[in-house]
Order: structure tokens, then sequence, then C-alpha cells
């Protein structure tokens, strides 16, 4: 049997002070004028997602208003007092204002970036978001394996899906972000370098990652089982521990949590006057493990998936390049030379099958291991560091409790398991730890696979980004037509194009479209404009309406819309 290198750091691992700060400051400097380069290739009024849309749109009329209430508006409340033909899908109507966002933290923060700098400014916050998460993941590979965690920053920073969702007005970088630096502080509390307080700060961070992400959560109840089981374990066993001290970081790492989550239902009720983060948590509890068999497919989606492959072959062939990934991750740290090269075969053949992918189109890889290949390398080697392997339980065991509470219906169209961006950056750690102790050569290929995968991301939404915003360019009038979407989640794409005073409707049902063409008439609009998906049927007559100019326009890379006016009405 080959022997696979070990790598250990001492116990307890030092963690040596930064020698010098400004290293640091020009690291996270370096890495955020990285991310506005990548940002300029975009067009900041389109988006990686329906979601971002949303927030924008509630930032925009937050300007527009010149206020901090979420409340989008709705011109046709009039008619339509029950929202059911809101044109920004998953508008609630609460407490009197109609939110479209499930969270404010991001929206309120994001307010006078944008009155300062537009859509370009409020990227900042995503920016700032990735930056600290992989400083975050720095922090951690030093107190894994000594050093100076530089590997970790960079691979988090520029060689993960964090280099994506950096660029998008998402919460998910600063929600990762946050976790991560709880994890940092939890791992102190074990290792005995911090106290209580550590423990109250890392609860307040999870708690302040959870006002944004649900699934920080999950990590925050599987980090607290997994620090519970330790500190047990140091109690009853090796008995270098009291009971009354683990009792004593419990309650302070529960009190952390508590404080921003309650302080979060205040801003809500302040400014919109209900709960809407609360009643996110609520209905994603409620629907737990309903559609088993839908649930256990994303779940595989969001683990494995390519998306550009038949759909019944997709994780098939994601399986395969993440096992030859992971394989050559194994044989790269192994001690003899031929085993060496049987990774370099291995890797070469994965690298292969993502040209594959690619060549077929840029789009979305919603897996967590597709995305990262050094995730995919993390699960295999690293494990061989003992104390990275704290943090790889935490990584793997809240993975099947996110599955079971994740939203489904949008595993396809994501980046790299988004719910999943706290494991998959942990497992990145646990690769960065070990690539130092690799040939050169192996470093340099996983590294340049990473990059590869990360860099069609980037150009994915720069694609996606630009294509959005000029089909929303073209499909808005200001001539006082109705603008009706026969799609759920268009005019919420569009979202940076918002206005609460513009006459756009959503109606996906035939019914709904009769509606929305009764209340074109009712405001005495010029012309009815509806758009729909290229194919799909658009009927001679809709009321009084009667079907005329057609147009045909792009509205993402390889989906194109048809916008029918009809007039007479």
């Amino acid at each position: 049997m080959t022997a696979v290198a070990s790598v250990e750091a001492p116990a307890p691992a030092p963690v040596s002070r930064a020698r010098t700060p400004a290293r640091v400051l020009l690291a996270m400097l370096g890495l955020l004028l990285s991310y506005g380069a990548l940002s300029l290739l975009d067009n900041p009024k389109g988006t990686l997602g329906t979601d971002t849309g949303g927030k924008l749109a509630t930032v925009v009329t937050m300007v527009h208003r010149g206020t901090f209430d979420p409340d989008v508006g709705y011109w046709a409340e009039r008619y339509d007092p029950t929202g059911r033909l809101h044109p920004l899908w998953y508008t609630s109507h609460v407490g009197g204002r109609w939110v479209n966002v499930t969270t404010l933290p991001m929206v309120v923060a994001a307010r006078p970036l944008y009155a300062l700098g537009g859509t370009r400014a409020v990227l900042i916050l995503p920016m700032l978001g990735a930056a600290f998460a992989a400083l975050a993941a720095r922090a951690l590979a030093r107190r894994i394996g000594g050093g100076d965690g530089w590997w970790a920053f960079w691979a988090v920073g520029l060689a993960s899906p964090m280099a994506v969702y950096a660029l998008d007005f998402w919460e998910h970088a600063p929600g990762v972000a946050l976790a991560l630096w709880g994890l940092v502080f939890m791992y102190d509390v074990l290792d005995g370098r911090a106290g209580w307080r550590g423990a109250l700060v890392s609860g307040a961070l999870f708690g302040a990652a959870a006002t944004m992400r649900t699934e920080a959560l999950v990590y925050a109840v599987v980090v607290g089982g997994v620090a519970a089981v330790v500190l047990l374990h140091r109690t009853f066993v090796r008995r270098n521990h009291t009971f009354r001290r683990n009792l004593q970081w419990g309650i302070a790492y529960a009190v952390g949590i508590a404080l921003p989550l309650v302080a979060n239902q205040i801003l809500e009720k302040a400014l919109v006057g209900g709960a809407i983060r609360a009643d996110r948590a609520a209905g994603t509890a409620r629907m737990a493990g309903g559609g088993t068999t839908l649930r256990a497919r994303e779940a595989v989606t969001t683990a494995v998936g390519l998306n550009r492959f038949a759909f019944r072959s997709d994780w098939v062939f994601g399986a395969l390049v993440v096992a030859l990934v992971a394989y050559a991750a194994l044989r790269f740290a192994a001690t003899d030379r031929r085993d060496q090269r049987l990774g370099a075969v291995a890797l070469a053949a994965a690298a292969f099958l993502y040209v594959l992918r690619f060549a077929d189109g840029l789009g979305f890889v919603p897996g967590v291991l597709t995305a990262s290949p050094l995730a995919a390398a993390g699960v295999a080697v690293g494990w061989s560091v003992r104390r990275w392997r704290l943090v790889g339980a935490v990584a793997l065991l809240a993975v099947p409790v996110v599955w079971v509470f994740q939203f489904t219906g949008g595993a396809n169209p994501q980046w790299g398991g988004r719910y999943l961006l706290v494991t998959g950056t942990l497992l990145v750690v646990g690769a960065a730890v070990v690539i130092p102790t690799l040939p050169q050569a192996a470093r340099v290929a996983l590294v340049a696979l990473a990059v590869l995968v990360t860099a069609s991301g980037v150009l994915w939404l720069s694609q996606r980004s630009h294509a959005v915003a000029s089909a929303m360019q073209t499909i808005q009038r200001a001539d006082g037509s109705v603008l009706v979407s026969r799609e759920a989640h268009l005019l919420r794409e569009g979202g940076a194009f918002y206005d609460p005073h513009a006459r756009w409707l959503t109606a996906t049902s035939d019914g709904d479209l009769r509606r929305a063409a009764a209340i074109a008439s009712e405001v005495d609009a010029p012309a009815l404009r509806v758009v729909g998906v290229a194919g799909r049927p658009f009927p001679a007559t809709v009321g009084s309406w009667t079907r005329g100019r057609r147009e045909r326009v792009e509205f993402l890379p390889g989906l194109d819309v048809v916008v029918v006016t009809y007039t007479g009405g």
C-alpha cells in the first residue's frame, strides 16, 4: 500500500502574531482591488439571480423615497389589493407595506452606498464579505497548521465560489464571513486561547450571520454540538475540565446567538412593523423533509451538479470529476513519485471533463464540490491534518441538515451550492493547509484548475448581467403602457430597473393575464405589452386588447423572450 504523507501540526499549533499588520492590510486591499477590477466585467444592473434583483429593487425604492423603509410599493394596489399581480414575485404584504426582501441588514447598509454611487457602490458589501471570509480562512489555517495561512487566504479569495459571490449584491459573502469568524472564535475557546467571552463573540457572529442567511443557524447548532461533545469528553473522560465552565461557555454562546437575532427583530419591527426573518426561518422549518424525492435530487445537484449534461447523467459526470480531483489530491500527497504521476493523470482527466462542460457554453455549476475543485481536494486530504478534523466534522455534519431544510426548486440555477458555501470554504481550508507540502507542479496544477472553474463563474456572471440589463432596457417603456410578465421571476430579475410607479405586473396564469388586461383598461394605458419565454403561446385577444407587434429579445444567454404589444383596450 502506498504511503500518504501525514501533515501534523504541533499541539497546540502556534498562532504567530502578524509581524507586519501592514501585510494583512495590503493583502486585503489587493483582494478588494481584484474584486473591483473583476466587477468591471459586469453590468451592475444585471445579477446572479432573482433574489438579488429583489434586493436592488428595495434599495432603489428606499433611495427614491429618501427613507430606510423597505416598502417597494404597488402602483395597482387599488385594483389588486391582495397583490396577486405584483410585479416582483415573492412580495408580501407586511404591516401595510409591500416587502420583497427576507432580510434587512444588507439593504439597510446598502442604502447610503447606493445614494452615493449607484449599483456599483453597493458591491463593496459583498466584496468586503468575501475578503473577510478569506481572512477568516487564513486565521483558521494558522490555527490548524501553523505558518502564515496565506495559501488559505488567496485560495478562498480568488480560487473558490467566494470570488463569484463577491461580485453580486447578495448576503452570501458577508454571511459566510461572519460564520467563519464565529468558528475561529470557537476554535480558540476549545484550544484554550479564549474563555466565555470568546464563546459569546462566537455566538454573536453566528447570530449576525443568521440575520442574513438562514443556514447559518444550522452551522451554529452544529458548531455548538461539536464543541459540546469535545468539552464533555474533556470533562468526563480526560477529567481536565469542569462541568461548570462548560455550562458557562454554553450559556455565553447561546446568549451571543440570541443578541443579534433580537436586535434584528427590533429593526424589522421599526422599519416594517412585523417580523420577516423569523417568518422566513419558520417557513423553512415547516418545509423541512417535504418532497423527499425532489430534496434527494437537489441534494445531489448541490453536491456534484454540473448542469450542462442531460439531467439524468449530470450528477454522474459531476461525481466523476469530484472523484478524479480527490484521487489526484491523494496521489499528490503520497510519498511515491509513481503515485504522483497517477495524480497528474487523474487531474488531467478532471480538467478535460471541465473543458468539455464549458465548451458547451458557460452557465451555472451548482455543486459545492464541482464548483470548487479545492473543496473536493480538501475532502480527500484535509483529514491528514489532525487539527483540521474538528473543522472538517463541522463542514460535513452540517451538509445533510442543510439539505433537509434548504428551499427546493432552485438547485440548478445557482453557483457552488449557495446554501453550503460555509462547508465548501472549510473544505478549501483543509486543502490549503496541505497544499504547501505537495510538489510544486501539483500545487500549481490544483490551484490552476480551481482558478479555471472560478473564472468560468466570473465570466458567466458577466455574460448573464449584460444580457439581463440589455433585455430590461429593451423591454421597459416610459410611455404609460402596462408591461405584463407571464414568467414569475422575470421582472424581479430586473429589479435594478424597478420604479414603484412603473406600470409593471406579473401574471403567470391565463386568469391573471385577463385581470392584468382589465387593470390596463382601467388606467387607460396606450398599450398592453406582454412578455413570455419564446415558444409560449400568446392569445389573439385579451379582454378588449388585440395582439399586434412581436419582438424577440435575449433575456439570458441561451434564453429568449418575446414581447407582444396589444392595442385597442
